[in-house]
């Protein structure tokens, strides 16, 4: 069970995430005609469901995972995953909680704290 949630939720993930990326590429083609706009708005949209979905499948995986395949590397994965998740939902729902806006999205959109989680996913569970 925890193998099966742990591979949806990196599917999930690659798939909710590669939103960042495309949208990168494509600043490079602006002027954006409407249906490139409504592509990326509708996107945005499933980048927030489906990463929400993930870290529900993640919470499950790491659950049911063995004991032997949990460590402390796999451990502070899990608080940043919850920590872009939160930042995510914030910036999504625009629920400030006294942040400024441009600070949320410097929370949520850090490329290293993205970078360090997806070192610490590496390595934890190479070390399971």
């Amino acid at each position: 069970m925890s193998e099966t949630f742990g591979f949806l939720a990196v599917l999930l993930f690659i798939a909710a995430n590669a939103y960042y990326p495309a949208k990168e590429i494509a600043k490079q083609y602006r002027p954006w005609t409407k249906e490139m706009t409504r592509f990326f708005k509708q996107y945005l949209h499933l980048h927030a469901a489906l990463n929400l979905v993930a870290f529900l499948f993640v919470i499950i995986h790491a659950h049911f995972a063995e004991p032997d395949e949990k460590n402390l590397i796999l451990q502070i994965t899990m608080v940043l995953t919850l920590w872009l998740t939160i930042a995510g939902v914030m910036m999504y729902y625009q629920v400030s909680l006294g942040l400024k806006k441009k600070h949320l999205r410097i929370m949520h959109t850090q490329q290293v704290v993205f970078a360090l989680w997806l070192v610490f996913i590496i390595v934890g569970h190479s070390l399971g």
